[in-house]
């Protein structure tokens, strides 16, 4: 009986240990911005950077362009700081449908993200779901 206990105290402290070591990517595309943030296992901001951040202004920020680049900005910002022999394992978590989406899984997949790219063990979405709700605003029309 106690060696199951000892094996199940075991099984927890090794999952423990492995979400403790886990960094976060977190990805926030929306129609207009995308908005890229590195995190410590503890969740604590390491980088945290938009399209506007990098130059992109007004309707540029929501294009697939922008978020590529700001992609390829955010790995040259992790190999900069010496981020990457701190970082472990990773995992990618991506929040919402806008362009920015497609834009960082290509740059990660591309020659961006070679060295970043064996670290990611986890991908994830967090994009928020409406269970019905509140009534939508109509559509408008124009002309």
């Amino acid at each position: 009986m106690q060696d199951s206990d000892s094996q199940d105290g075991d099984l927890s402290s090794v999952e423990g240990a492995a979400k403790s070591t886990l960094h976060h990517l977190h990805i926030y595309a929306t129609k207009h911005n995308t908005h890229i943030t590195l995190t410590k296992p503890d969740r604590g901001a390491l980088i945290s950077v938009s399209c506007g951040n990098i130059g992109f202004r007004k309707a540029g920020r929501g294009t697939y362009d922008a978020a590529y680049q700001l992609a390829a900005y955010v790995m040259s910002r992790i190999q900069d700081k010496g981020l990457l022999a701190d970082i472990r394992q990773l995992q990618v978590v991506f929040r919402g449908f806008g362009p920015g989406r497609q834009a960082v899984t290509k740059a990660i997949l591309g020659s961006e993200g070679r060295n970043i790219r064996d670290k990611i063990v986890m991908l994830s979405d967090a994009t928020r779901l409406k269970f019905g709700g509140t009534r939508s605003p109509a559509p408008r029309r124009l002309g």
